[in-house]
């Protein structure tokens, strides 16, 4: 709600290759704020977006989401909210450190230059942040988490759904 979100739509090739050909980012434009939508504005985009764009309208999506939106803190949870809406995630692997090697992984070129991973350029937001991710100053082996992490965090878990073994 105060931090952004990020909703990310992937591809995937018969190759494995992962595609990234779609973002919804609810910041402000100021780095790291939220637009402050409630739940059901986030799923009703979704939807818009799921149905208007013509390389997902009638596609088999599957949505994975940070644990964080199925906990209950005295009323419906976030993914509860959604899923009335017809927007349905499954919990995605938090793992940070597993996740992180899975989004290497993606990244690092095969012996053709080629990564398991492509980035659209209308996903501007992804672009901008992705590049600004610093290590954490006492865990270096994970990122920052006080800086605008939400993409790292999507992509994270798109990897964990689909992981891939180290690649030369």
């Amino acid at each position: 709600y105060s931090r952004p979100f990020s909703v990310g739509w992937y591809a995937e090739a018969p190759d494995g290759v992962l595609y990234r050909v779609r973002e919804l980012y609810g910041c402000t434009g100021t780095p790291n704020e939220g637009v402050r939508w409630e739940a059901s504005r986030v799923a009703s985009e979704i939807k818009r977006i799921e149905y208007e764009d013509g390389n997902l309208c009638g596609r088999h999506i599957m949505g994975v989401a940070d644990p964080a939106i199925f906990q209950k803190n005295g009323g419906e949870s976030i993914g509860e909210i959604m899923e009335k809406q017809g927007v349905c995630f499954d919990r995605a692997d938090h793992s940070r450190i597993p996740g992180k090697m899975q989004v290497h992984n993606r990244l690092a070129f095969d012996e053709n230059g080629r990564p398991m991973l492509y980035i659209f350029s209308s996903c501007r937001h992804f672009i901008r942040t992705f590049p600004c991710l610093v290590y954490d100053s006492t865990d270096v082996e994970d990122v920052d988490t006080s800086g605008e992490d939400h993409i790292y965090d999507e992509l994270r878990y798109v990897c964990m759904e689909r992981p891939i073994s180290s690649r030369r």
